[in-house]
């Protein structure tokens, strides 16, 4: 519901999940994100790219609790850039060394992709993010609260990248030793995606 009011839901496609089990609880894809409750969560999706790119991703990550695919504008803007996403902003330092990449395979519909996808999320240690070329995204974390904040603040950071590409200025970029220092920061204990944002954020839905 809280994708649905902050405009990163595409209809009652992509999908939120959670570990549960020995499998994961996972949005229904047949029901538009605004109207979901906790009722509608099934333990495995009907549709199958879901199913290809979650569990490969928790495969890959044991220490993975949750992730959200998305193919909200900019991020998936982004993803057709060839030199893909930049940090160059404060908000960026949540991501600094932090995403992967996967070139789309297309529909993601064959079982045989899953290897291949954990092998991208593999290739960058301590990855929150994977950018997946021509398509979209996905964040993830060790909560559902850290996973979602991850995707809401990726989004808004490759609209950054966008307005600064569009003015057509010239890029400063901010010194590695500089971002490096954001990027620690940022995963204190009191700044950590979602500790400060979730519970305001849950006060704003309501399954009534």
């Amino acid at each position: 519901r809280l994708a649905a009011q902050y405009g990163m839901d595409m209809l009652v496609r992509n999908h939120i999940s959670a570990r549960h089990r020995t499998g994961c609880l996972i949005t229904p894809g047949r029901k538009m994100w605004g109207k979901i409750t906790p009722d509608d969560l099934v333990y495995s999706s009907s549709n199958v790219t879901a199913g290809v790119i979650h569990d490969a991703v928790y495969s890959a990550r044991p220490d993975i609790k949750a992730l959200i695919r998305l193919h909200t504008p900019a991020a998936t803007a982004i993803s057709c850039l060839e030199e893909g996403f930049q940090p160059i902003t404060q908000d960026d330092a949540y991501f600094y060394g932090k995403v992967a990449t996967y070139d789309w395979g297309g529909l993601s519909d064959d079982a045989s992709e899953g290897p291949l996808i954990s092998a991208a999320v593999k290739a960058v240690e301590g990855c929150n993010t994977l950018l997946i070329h021509n398509h979209g995204f996905v964040c993830f974390g060790p909560s559902v609260r850290h996973a979602w904040v991850l995707a809401y603040y990726f989004e808004k950071c490759c609209e950054i990248q966008l307005r600064v590409m569009q003015s057509g200025g010239k890029l400063r970029r901010p010194k590695k030793a500089v971002m490096q220092k954001a990027a620690e920061g940022s995963y204190l204990p009191e700044f950590a995606p979602g500790v400060c944002e979730w519970e305001a954020l849950c006060e704003e839905i309501s399954f009534d």
